[in-house]
C-alpha cells in the first residue's frame, strides 16, 4: 500500500515497476454516467423481479416452473441482444410440486394448524387421520424400540425448539450495515485448520432415507417436523430428491407455535389427533434441470471471459423473491444495461442463471467442472453419495481444464434484494486497489467495503475451488435472515426496489470494468494439497 510520504525515488522505483496497472485501472468515468442513467432512469429490474414471482412463482429444482423460469429467461436475454444462448443440462433427479395442504387436530380440541408440506414427500392419496407419537430417532439403533409401535400413527420427530433462559423469541426484522459493521468486515481471518471429514450434519442428510424407509415398514402414516423458525414462519427444505430414493410416506413442517402446543398437550399426557391431507405430484418425464447461460461476444475469434451469476431455482413455500429471484434479475438488468449500451468489449460477458444451489450448487458444480476444472470423487463409499459440495474442496490434485487461463473473473450476486455495501475478496490481496477503484464512483450510493475474508453457501465456491477468481457482493441483510430467507413470506412484497436498481448498476459496471482490462484480473496461487501430517478429524454428531 502506498504512503505519500515516501521520497521521490522510492515513488520513482515504485512507479517503473507498477506505473502501467495502475494506469489501467483509470476508471471510465463516462461510461460510469452512461450506465448509471441507464440502470437509474430506465430499468426494467422489477419488471422482470415481478413477472418471474408473480407469474411463475417458486421454482424448486427440477419442477415445471424452473423450466419455465428457464425457458423465459432465455428468451429475454436473446431478446436483449445475446448470443449463443443455450439451457445447461445437468443430471438431478425428480421433479416436484404441490397443489394444497391441510392440517387440523380433531382432540383435545378442533384447531387449525399451520403447516407446508417437505419437498419431494409424496401426498396422501385422500385426507388422513390418526393419533400423534412422539419419537426420538436419531440413528438406525432407534429403531428397534419403536418396532411394532408406529402402526396408523402420525410421527413427531422434531425436539422441543432450545431457548435460552429468558430469551426474547423476537428478533430485529429489518438491518442494514452501519459504517462501523463494515469497517470490521475488513479486518483479515487469518484461517486455521479445521476438521475434515464427515460432519454430524452430513450423517444425518445420510440417514433421512432409512428412517423414512422405517417409518413406512412401519405402518407409519406420516411425520411432521417443527419449522426451525419463530412467528409462524415456514420452512419447508427437504433433500431425498434422487430417483428411487425419495420417501415413501407424506410429511409437512409446522409452524413452531402450533408444533410446540402439540409437544405440552403430550407432556400433559393427553392424546392428540390430527387429519391430514397434502395434494403434491413427482415428474419424471427429465430427470435433468438446467442453468440459462448467455454472452456478449468480446473481440477476437477466442477472446478471454468474465461471468456473472445467481442462481435461478428457489425452494417452493414462497415465490423465490429474495432468494433468489432478486438475484437472478439483477443479473438480467445488469445484461440489459450493457447491451443497451452497445458495449464493444475486449472480453466476453457471459451471463449464468444456475439451477439445483438449493440442493448443493449443482448447476454452477456442472459448469465449473465442465468447463474449468475438477478435483477427484472423495475416497469414502459413503460421503460420496452426498453432493460434491460437502467434500469437493478436500480432494486432490485439482486438474485444470483449457478454459481455465481464459476466465478473468466470476462475479456472484445471492444475498437477498439488499444493495451491494462492498464485495468479500476471498483472500486475494493483489484484487483490493483494484476493486477500491471500481467503487470509487459509487461512494454516493453506500458501496465501497473491501474485506479479504471468505464468504460462503453460495455459486462462487466451485470456481474458488478451482483456483479462479471468484467474489460475492458484501449486501445489507435487509430483513432476508430475520424473516423472509427459505421463507414463505419470500415474495415481492419484501424487496428493495432501489436497493436492486443500486445492485444492477454496480454489477454492470464490474463486469464492463473487468472485461475491457488489459490483463485478466489477478489470481491467488492455485491450491495445493496441505501437508500428509495434518490428520483428518471427524467432529462428533450435533444437533440441529
Amino acid at each position: 500500500m502506498f504512503k505519500p510520504s515516501f521520497k521521490l525515488v522510492s515513488v520513482c522505483a515504485v512507479l517503473a515497476i507498477s506505473g502501467a496497472a495502475l494506469a489501467e485501472e483509470t476508471v471510465n468515468l463516462d461510461m460510469v454516467n452512461r450506465i448509471r442513467d441507464e440502470g437509474f432512469n430506465h430499468s426494467h429490474v422489477m419488471d422482470n423481479l415481478g413477472y418471474l414471482t408473480d407469474v411463475i412463482g417458486p421454482r424448486l429444482t427440477g419442477s415445471p416452473q424452473l423450466r419455465q423460469a428457464n425457458d423465459w429467461t432465455l428468451a429475454k436475454f436473446e431478446k436483449m441482444g445475446l448470443k449463443n444462448g443455450q439451457l445447461d443440462g445437468f443430471d438431478f433427479g425428480r421433479g416436484w410440486s404441490f397443489s394444497s395442504v391441510n392440517v387440523t387436530m380433531t382432540t383435545p380440541r378442533t384447531a387449525h394448524l399451520y403447516a407446508l408440506p417437505l419437498g419431494w414427500h409424496p401426498g396422501t392419496d385422500g385426507p388422513v387421520a390418526g393419533e400423534v407419537m412422539k419419537v426420538n430417532i436419531n440413528s438406525k439403533k432407534d429403531f428397534e424400540k419403536y418396532e411394532g409401535k408406529l402402526e396408523g400413527k402420525i410421527v413427531l420427530l422434531s425436539k422441543a425448539k432450545k431457548r435460552s433462559p429468558g430469551e426474547d423469541p423476537r428478533m430485529p426484522t429489518f438491518k442494514r450495515y452501519s459504517d462501523k459493521e463494515l469497517a470490521k468486515r475488513e479486518n483479515f481471518n487469518v484461517p486455521v485448520d479445521r476438521p475434515q471429514g464427515p460432519r454430524g450434519f452430513e450423517k444425518k442428510f445420510l440417514f433421512e432415507e432409512d428412517l423414512y424407509a422405517f417409518l413406512h415398514k412401519e405402518g407409519a402414516l406420516a411425520a411432521i417436523k417443527r419449522s426451525p423458525r419463530d412467528a409462524a414462519l415456514i420452512e419447508a427444505s427437504a433433500y431425498l430428491y434422487k430417483t428411487g430414493h425419495t420417501p415413501q410416506i407424506p410429511a409437512v413442517s409446522m409452524s413452531t407455535e402450533d408444533y410446540e402446543r402439540i409437544l405440552r398437550l403430550l407432556d400433559r399426557d393427553i392424546p392428540v389427533n390430527i387429519n391430514m391431507e397434502v395434494k403434491a405430484q413427482y415428474y419424471d418425464d427429465d430427470p435433468k434441470a438446467y442453468n440459462t447461460i448467455a454472452e456478449i461476444p468480446g473481440k477476437g475469434s477466442n477472446p478471454e471471459v468474465v461471468m456473472a451469476g445467481a442462481h435461478l431455482d428457489s425452494w417452493f413455500v414462497g415465490d423465490g423473491a429474495a432468494d433468489n429471484g432478486a438475484g437472478s434479475a439483477v443479473i438480467m438488468e445488469a445484461a440489459r444495461i450493457l447491451s443497451a449500451l452497445d458495449i464493444k468489449p475486449k472480453r466476453t460477458i457471459r451471463f449464468a442463471l444456475w439451477g439445483g444451489e438449493e440442493q448443493g450448487l449443482y448447476g454452477s458444480a456442472h459448469y465449473v467442472r465442465t468447463h474449468f476444472g475438477d478435483r477427484p470423487v472423495v475416497d469414502d463409499e459413503t460421503r460420496a453419495q452426498l453432493p460434491s459440495f460437502f467434500w469437493f474442496n478436500e480432494t486432490w490434485p485439482i486438474t485444470t481444464k483449457p478454459e481455465h487461463k481464459k476466465l478473468s473473473a466470476y462475479f456472484n450476486f445471492d444475498n437477498g434484494s439488499g444493495k451491494i455495501r462492498g464485495i468479500y475478496g476471498e483472500g486475494n490481496a493483489a484484487i483490493r486497489p483494484i476493486f477500491e477503484s471500481w467503487f470509487k464512483p459509487f461512494e454516493d450510493l453506500g458501496a465501497g467495503t473491501i474485506s479479504l475474508n471468505k464468504t460462503g453457501g453460495t455459486d462462487h465456491l466451485y470456481f474458488q475451488w478451482v483456483g479462479l477468481p471468484a467474489f460475492q457482493f458484501i449486501q445489507d441483510p435487509l430483513d432476508y435472515g430475520a424473516r423472509i430467507h427459505h421463507s414463505q413470506i419470500d415474495t415481492l412484497d419484501h424487496v428493495s426496489e432501489a436497493d436492486l436498481k443500486q445492485a444492477s448498476v454496480i454489477m454492470a459496471t464490474f463486469l464492463y470494468n473487468a472485461a475491457m482490462r488489459n490483463e485478466r484480473l489477478p489470481r491467488k496461487p492455485l491450491p495445493t494439497e496441505p501437508p500428509k501430517s495434518r490428520k483428518k478429524k471427524e467432529t462428533e454428531d450435533g444437533e440441529e
